[in-house]
């Protein structure tokens, strides 16, 4: 039988469906049982914050509390890590969506969770594109919020998004006045878990990744253009 045989191409579909289920399933469940394992510690954490607080010193009141930051760290790494693993799974729902207007909100969003940082947003307006809202939402959060965490340590910071004609291709970007990275290592910022050298910002190192692959799931591609000490832009196409 030819490796060309519908039969056998067939076959192999289902075998391949089925070990993408068996894989969801257990990813799934390892999920299901680390959260519950890390949701018992955090209580715990609680309890003994509150039922032993006269008898812990400040040292112990901060071990503690960072115990109990860990586990909500390790909660949101393995949001992260399920999400990622979802989207290529997850069937596009594409329509028209106002892109000034999602990243606006996401701007907002990121003002009153810092509100004393001084920032200053460029929205441009009429941007609108044809893609999934959820995705699209996330494409949005990762690269301004990534360009928000990169430039904290900046007097003013400033994050423009627009939208641009390259090569004749509609274009969007972030960018940002932020310590920027030399492009020799471009290649590794879009990969899961990796950080650019002197990196001390927090995440987990699968923002970009979930964007790099979002985008290609519609049909486009991102990149990123930077120097050292000159801010860095992250450029995407829709398809």
């Amino acid at each position: 039988m030819s490796d060309a045989d519908p039969l056998h191409i067939l076959q192999e579909l289902q075998l391949m469906t089925e070990a993408n289920n068996n894989l969801e399933a257990f990813n799934a469940a390892i999920a299901h049982d680390l959260c519950s394992a890390i949701t018992a510690i955090s209580g715990y954490c609680q309890l003994l914050t509150e039922v032993c607080r006269n008898q812990l010193d400040e040292q112990g009141k901060a071990y503690l509390g960072c115990i109990y930051d860990a586990t909500l760290d390790m909660k949101q790494l393995i949001a992260s890590l399920l999400n990622f693993s979802h989207i290529g799974r997850v069937e596009l729902r594409r329509e028209k969506i106002d892109l000034s207007e999602m990243a606006n909100v996401v701007t907002e969003q990121l003002r009153l969770s810092q509100p004393k940082r001084r920032v200053t947003f460029r929205i441009a307006r009429g941007i609108s594109v044809e893609g999934d809202p959820g995705l699209c939402r996330s494409v949005l959060d990762n690269l301004i919020g990534n360009a928000w965490k990169h430039g904290f340590h900046r007097g003013n910071t400033v994050i423009e998004f627009g939208m641009t004609l390259l090569a004749g291709q509609t274009t969007y970007f972030v960018r940002d006045n932020g310590p920027g990275f030399d492009m020799a290592v471009a290649d590794r910022i879009f990969a899961c878990f990796q950080r650019l050298p002197g990196t001390t910002v927090e995440g987990h190192g699968i923002g970009l990744a979930t964007v790099d692959r979002i985008v290609r799931r519609h049909g486009g591609r991102v990149w990123a253009e930077s120097r050292p000490g000159e801010g860095a832009t992250f450029l995407f196409t829709m398809g």
